[in-house]
């Protein structure tokens, strides 16, 4: 009786551990995935890649009750956490890599602009405009 016992309680200890080795993917771990084969990172890229997609992830929940309570503070912290992941992009970055990323800032640019141009053209109201360029950051982010 002692064996089934101890039998079926290493059984459920082995599912377990087998449940948890095959659990999501976090959204850090989804993002650096795609990152990866967006810049082909190498391995050690891909590590502090990780940390920089966790940090990014904890700040943009730490700024998360801004966007009700103050749209222009939540704003411009979204633009200083993505000037700050740039940054460390470009630390980790090999020179092919850094062109690329510039590449892409000077397209994100690009898309505001003409974005920015369409909405005032029509007469959208300069929060409508805020919230569409804060729409294109976080798609960037």
């Amino acid at each position: 009786m002692k064996n089934v016992i101890s039998c079926l309680a290493l059984l459920f200890f082995a599912f377990g551990a087998a449940a948890q080795s095959g659990a999501a993917k976090t959204p850090a771990q989804d993002a650096v995935e795609k990152l990866a084969q967006l810049y082909g990172l190498n391995a050690t890229q891909q590590a502090d890649m990780l940390k920089i997609q966790e940090r990014k992830l904890r700040n943009l929940a730490e700024i998360g009750p801004l966007k009700i309570s103050d749209p222009q503070a939540y704003l411009r912290k979204v633009q200083a956490i993505q000037l700050g992941n740039n940054e460390s992009f470009e630390r980790i970055f090999n020179a092919d890599q850094k062109k690329m990323l510039k590449q892409q800032q000077v397209a994100l640019r690009e898309k505001k602009a003409v974005v920015f141009k369409e909405m005032k053209t029509a007469g959208s109201a300069q929060q409508e405009i805020d919230k569409k360029m804060l729409e294109l950051d976080l798609e960037a982010l």
